[in-house]
């Protein structure tokens, strides 16, 4: 099932120039984007990709398909305002969906860009990225945008397409779903995006291609992105640097962010986790300044309510991003020969949750 609203623009295929010749002169070219993962990040980047008026932005939803398709987003955000009834291009209820034009033709849609907001789940709950996205994904063409959390989350991804760019990003964005269909940013959107780079791709295709979606991004009112195009994979050791300490210790002991630090488990456990974590991404080649690793165990206030994702999925007995925040830097430290003890004993007990969740 799809719906689709007034704005629409088709790209042309394999069309590499940043401008189409129209009878009225030189017009900036469009692009064909497809969204998977409409939560509170998702929508509002379909929404920065729909506001620059040079992207036709496909969503894929599941549960919110009905009532979205009939009133649209409320959008309360801290960089757009207040929205009701907003709907980008076109909406499907299913990656199938999205293949095909919406009209009686069904004419396949190559798509230039494909985003994905999913969380990262164990395999056992659902289809791999690859899999997912596989319908939507033409071979040699496509860019595929990984807005996600946690490490080596591009190979699989690589691995199954080796002629695509792939690039990521390193979102920092106070965004929340409210079920059904309201969405409210309450801090700015930050981000850092970069490629990926891989022996299938000329390195200038991949920069290039990352730097025709920052700018998409840009236009669209995103004015804190930016481009990295050597330090990718340092941007996502950076943030796992939070990601992979606050968010499982808050989650092993049913913590917020400024209860865990009056606790003193800042000096206990947070900052040998991260020091650990700092020894893996040096050894791995992404080697992070030393000042960042106390700047980022003290950044937030002791009287921070914030909850974690990782604790807020555990208590609504949710599959938590496990593997790709603690089981890959583990794993990748054994590979190297770093030492993690904390990490890999809050990996193994944050395991038996998940074991739990998943209905043992």
């Amino acid at each position: 099932m799809t719906t689709e609203s007034t704005m629409a623009s088709k790209t042309a295929p394999n069309e590499t120039s940043e401008t189409s010749q129209t009878d009225g002169g030189m017009t900036p070219q469009q692009y064909r984007v497809c969204l998977i993962g409409s939560g509170g990040v998702g929508t509002i980047a379909s929404l920065v990709l729909s506001k620059s008026q040079r992207a036709h932005v496909t969503v894929v939803l599941r549960s919110a398909y009905e009532h979205v398709t009939r009133h649209g987003w409320q959008v309360d955000s801290v960089d757009h305002g207040e929205l009701a009834g907003w709907r980008p291009a076109r909406v499907v209820d299913s990656v199938a969906a999205a293949t095909r034009e919406a009209d009686d033709n069904g004419i396949p849609i190559l798509y230039d860009y494909v985003v994905v907001c999913t969380k990262q789940q164990p395999p056992e709950c659902g289809p791999t990225t690859p899999e997912l996205i596989g319908p939507v994904v033409t071979a040699g063409h496509t860019t595929v945008v990984l807005i996600q959390n946690g490490m080596g989350i591009e190979e699989a991804v690589i691995a199954a397409w080796p002629t695509n760019v792939v690039m990521s990003s390193v979102s920092h964005i106070g965004s929340a779903l409210r079920p059904p269909n309201t969405v409210v940013q309450t801090a700015p959107d930050v981000s850092q995006m970069g490629p990926h780079y891989h022996v299938g791709v000329p390195d200038a295709v991949s920069r290039a291609r990352a730097q025709t979606f920052v700018d998409l991004y840009v236009a669209g009112g995103a004015r804190a992105c930016h481009l990295l195009q050597h330090r990718m994979q340092a941007a996502r050791w950076e943030k796992l640097l939070w990601n992979g300490t606050f968010s499982p210790v808050c989650a092993l002991t049913r913590a917020n962010v400024g209860q865990v630090q009056r606790s003193g488990a800042r000096d206990s456990l947070l900052l040998p986790m991260m020091w650990e974590i700092w020894h893996v991404a040096a050894a791995a080649g992404h080697p992070l300044p030393e000042s960042v690793v106390p700047w980022m165990a003290g950044r937030l206030p002791d009287d921070c309510t914030f909850r974690p994702s990782m604790l807020l999925d555990l208590e609504a007995g949710r599959p938590m991003e496990l593997d790709v925040i603690l089981g890959y830097p583990t794993r990748l430290a054994r590979r190297l020969g770093v030492a993690t003890p904390v990490l890999d004993t809050a990996y193994r007990l944050l395991q038996v949750e998940q074991w739990k969740v998943l209905g043992e």
